[in-house]
């Protein structure tokens, strides 16, 4: 059964579906239409116009409705059991689906209700999404093409919304580049649009040559805002699932010239990646040796200067108590800023430390010609606890490691490991494995997750500001933490089974989707969100479960 037979109904199926794709990236509201949408649409099977014409026109209006609101019910009522009894017989749909039911079975283990109850409104596209599509004529790659066409724009009009926002240089983070859903799922959106036109560009041979160019530019363009959004989770994606294919290549490939080719490139691009990581590290962390005779002793208005460097406290390769003075910085910086040079600026962090480490990045002294060389785009970046220029001026990967390297210094001098999300992950990692080790059989419940950290981060005695204070940010660990070891190994089973039974190895599409969920799964809690789950229980269902198998 497919949508090779035209008609109204299968139309609007695919309409919604489309309208779904597209909101994923761009809206959350637009996210719910769609999927109230595509409900709807399903509760309506066998809907025809002419029928509800034939009410009005023999009944009346009045007498009309009444017959009209009678046959939606009556379709209602046959479809949905019918439906549920196609659905059962779909092992591997009511295996997806039962990941939600998982999380309802985490009521008999909760308190916190309120909490328990949004998270499974939350996490309802892990259920609809499986029922829906494995009870629906499946999608034939021809209407697949036109879906993935508007969902690939969708996630291009995101991302040409982030640059304009990255050029304009209005933002205090590189993830506020994501305006409209988080900028963790919105890399994971980028990255499966990006494997999208890999396959268009190198696999479809009915597309044009014209297109094609259009699609390698949009590959290139997709890697290229990733690396400004600083995504690691998602260019570690990319690189370890070309890395597969790079393996399966060697093995499958008969051309002797092509397995040499591939095996260069399994080897050379991770070992590209450490020499690169490897040379930032040392490049930010070492700084040429001060000579004393060649240094000056005094600012431009005749006040010594301090050089406390011992031990030596570096930011990007250049000494952060090098040519410091304090007393001109505080004249100079209460001139042009109303937050106190002592005090704290809008984001709550010390200005004093900000501005000095702010000045560094810049390789400008720690006077008052430093102060005074700061645009007011610096002023505003440093009161909202911006501490290095590169962060908002040259956002990337090598920023990205100079961000991990600060944010260990910190974390290792004060045990605060608020200021870096690597570290902000590190103790929810100790959190989380103190609470399994706690509740290792049932877990703590569907809803007490949220309690359950906040309790552990006070017993921990943790620096975390509350701000910073959340989940596992490990799928796969905060299931172990709400459900116990059983859920935990039954979540593992659900993410398997469907793909060995419905054999969605054989579908391109379905297995870099499959991979890249599977790979955020390790850094991020990617399904307590909606549009996680959206993103996750909408693909997984769809290419899986409503896209006939194939990509040609």
């Amino acid at each position: 059964m497919t949508f090779q037979t035209k008609n109204i109904h299968s139309d609007a199926y695919l309409a919604a579906i489309i309208l779904i794709a597209m909101s994923i990236p761009l809206s959350k509201f637009a996210m719910s239409v769609g999927e109230f949408l595509l409900l709807g649409l399903w509760l309506l099977s066998g809907f025809r116009f002419s029928i509800a014409k034939r009410f009005y026109k023999s009944k009346g209006l009045l007498a009309g409705t009444y017959y009209f609101f009678g046959y939606l019910f009556k379709l209602i009522y046959h479809n949905i059991p019918e439906k549920f009894q196609e659905f059962f017989r779909n092992r591997a749909a009511v295996v997806l689906a039962s990941v939600w039911v998982l999380h309802l079975s985490g009521l008999f283990n909760t308190s916190d209700f309120h909490y328990a109850f949004k998270d499974l409104r939350v996490k309802l596209p892990l259920l609809l999404f499986p029922v829906i599509f494995a009870t629906i004529p499946k999608v034939n790659y021809s209407s697949f093409k036109k879906l993935a066409y508007f969902y690939v724009a969708a996630v291009f009009a995101g991302t040409v919304i982030g640059f304009v926002i990255y050029l304009k240089g209005s933002y205090y983070d590189i993830r506020e580049i994501s305006p409209f859903i988080s900028s963790i799922r919105f890399g994971l959106n980028i990255t499966f649009a990006f494997f999208i036109t890999v396959w268009f560009f190198l696999q479809d041979k009915s597309i044009k040559r014209k297109f094609k160019i259009l699609f390698l530019f949009l590959t290139l363009w997709f890697l290229y805002i990733l690396i400004i959004m600083e995504s690691i989770t998602s260019i570690t994606a990319i690189l370890l699932i070309a890395l597969g294919f790079f393996v399966r290549f060697i093995f499958i490939s008969r051309n002797i010239y092509l397995k040499i080719v591939f095996l260069f490139l399994l080897i050379a691009v991770p070992a590209t990646m450490v020499i690169y990581v490897t040379q930032t590290v040392k490049h930010a962390t070492t700084a040429p040796p001060l000579r004393s005779k060649t240094l000056d002793k005094y600012t431009a208005k005749g006040n010594p200067y301090i050089f406390d460097t011992v031990p030596p406290m570096i930011e990007d390769g250049k000494y952060v108590g090098a040519y410091l003075c304090y007393k001109e910085m505080k004249e100079e910086w209460n001139k042009r800023s109303k937050y106190d040079f002592d005090g704290k600026g809008a984001s709550g962090q010390e200005i004093k430390p900000t501005l000095i480490r702010y000045l560094t990045s810049k390789n400008l002294r720690k006077d008052a010609e430093g102060v005074k060389s700061l645009s007011e785009k610096d002023i505003r970046l440093i009161e909202n606890g911006v501490a290095n220029y590169n962060y908002v001026a040259h956002p990337g990967l090598h920023t990205r490691i100079l961000k991990i390297i600060k944010g260990y210094e910190t974390y290792k001098s004060t045990g605060d490991p608020s200021g870096s999300s690597i570290m902000q992950r590190l103790e929810y990692l100790k959190a989380t494995f103190h609470l399994i080790k706690k509740n290792f059989w049932f877990g703590v419940g569907t809803g007490d997750l949220e309690d359950a950290f906040y309790r552990e981060f006070d017993r921990m005695h943790s620096k975390l500001k509350k701000g910073f204070r959340f989940h596992a940010h490990n799928q796969y660990l905060a299931i172990f933490v709400a459900m116990g070891v059983f859920g935990f190994l039954y979540f593992i089973f659900a993410l398997i089974y469907p793909v060995v039974v419905a054999k969605g190895y054989k579908d391109y599409f379905f297995m870099v989707f499959y991979f890249i969920m599977i790979i955020s799964m390790f850094s991020d809690d990617t399904l307590e969100t909606q549009a996680g789950a959206t993103l996750f229980g909408f693909f997984i269902s769809f290419l899986l479960l409503g896209k006939e198998r194939g990509n040609a």
